[in-house]
């Protein structure tokens, strides 16, 4: 974790910050100390009030209850569940009948969050510019949550149908927000979308 932030410090000090706009003017930057320090010491304050709270007065919040209950060698659980950050990826792998098919698009879904930064090709820095971009995120935002819903429920119908469908929204969007980013930047900049013809 250190180095990670050793990192980050290293990357703000070359390349400076940014403002809400993403235009690079020096006089329009607030220094780092004492806003942003301040600002910082308040937020890990409250989180370790939060943590300490948690971690002192009500430490099995968080834990399911079915793990209180005695173990059984012979029996396998009924409703045996991964962990709560695990639970979109679970429910992409229970979507898929085939097996192998399965594994396959569990490792693509956790994969293709490593494509964002290559296809993310947008001409303006901030997401307020891209409204369509916005939209999309919120929905991408719904899906993830309510994957992780149906990765708590059974095997019925309403579920296995939500299930499959909300697995396709989420490799939707990593292939529909490039091409809508590149429309709306086109419209934006006022060019036309068309080849480019071989004498210009």
């Amino acid at each position: 974790m250190l180095i990670l932030i050793v990192v980050h410090i290293l990357f703000l000090h070359v390349t400076g910050s940014n403002n809400p706009l993403g235009i690079k003017v020096n006089r329009e930057k607030v220094p780092f100390h004492t806003y942003y320090t301040i600002k910082d010491l308040v937020g890990v304050f409250i989180f370790l009030f939060i943590f300490a709270v948690i971690v002192f007065f009500y430490p099995t919040v968080f834990i399911d209850p079915n793990n209180y209950l005695v173990r059984d060698s012979i029996d396998t659980p009924i409703h045996i569940k991964p962990e709560w950050y695990f639970l979109f990826a679970y429910t992409i792998l229970r979507a898929i009948p085939n097996k192998t098919g399965g594994i396959v698009i569990l490792v693509l879904s956790v994969l293709i969050l490593f494509t964002v930064p290559i296809f993310n090709k947008r001409k303006f820095v901030r997401i307020r510019f891209y409204p369509v971009s916005q939209v999309l995120f919120w929905c991408f935002f719904t899906t993830f949550v309510i994957l992780r819903w149906v990765g708590t429920k059974g095997t019925d119908y309403p579920f296995d149908f939500l299930r499959k469908l909300y697995t396709f929204n989420y490799f939707f969007y990593f292939f529909f927000v490039p091409i809508c980013n590149f429309m709306w930047d086109c419209v934006l900049l006022g060019r036309v979308i068309s080849p480019v013809k071989s004498g210009e």
